[in-house]
């Protein structure tokens, strides 16, 4: 059993990378929604599929202000996002800032802040944009916020630009990447 798990090690490893992936093709939508991180892919992927004409918006979720933020050291990351999406072509008035009580720290934050907003801001669909290994927990988290709300919800898988999904293994952001995502998993379903 050992040497059969030896051999076919490159197998499961894929496996496990390729399972996290739980994403949909890429069609038009009331509203593109931006989760906050991975400012090195998710921002212009936001941007491209707004050039595309999948949408015409863009939300994002304010995120928590760190103390290095509150002394001026650092910008907040939802600005340093907007800033990229207008460097990316997206104009602001395009651009939605959702508010939450003392910002966004998690992706069940973003969830609960769209829901929130949708109160106001009505839509019947929305494509999220996220890293591909996030997309089969943001999945979960935004099937569990917005159930009952009649909204269809798809994922768009951004690729990262350090590691494939296919060879996590073979580099040390994407070792980290997978085993902290299949951490966070077991974490949101004993916690929520």
């Amino acid at each position: 059993v050992a040497a059969l798990l030896w051999l076919a090690r490159i197998h499961v490893l894929a496996a496990a990378g390729a399972w996290l992936v739980d994403s949909d093709p890429a069609q038009r939508v009331d509203l593109i929604f931006l989760l906050n991180g991975d400012l090195d892919t998710r921002p212009a992927a936001a941007a491209a599929l707004w050039k595309q004409g999948l949408a015409p918006r863009i939300a994002i979720a304010r995120s928590e202000s760190s103390r290095a933020v509150q002394m001026g050291l650092v910008p907040n990351v939802t600005d340093l996002a907007l800033e990229m999406l207008g460097r990316e072509g997206v104009p602001r008035e395009a651009i939605d800032e959702i508010p939450f009580p003392g910002g966004v720290t998690s992706t069940r934050d973003e969830a609960m802040a769209l829901r929130a907003w949708l109160r106001e801001h009505p839509a019947r669909s929305l494509l999220i944009v996220t890293n591909a290994i996030h997309t089969r927990r943001a999945r979960w988290i935004f099937d569990r916020e917005l159930r009952g709300a009649g909204i269809r919800l798809l994922f768009f898988a951004v690729p990262d630009r350090r590691y494939s999904v296919e060879r996590w293994w073979d580099n040390e952001h994407g070792f980290l990447g997978v085993y902290n995502e299949y951490l966070k998993l077991v974490y949101y379903r004993l916690r929520y």
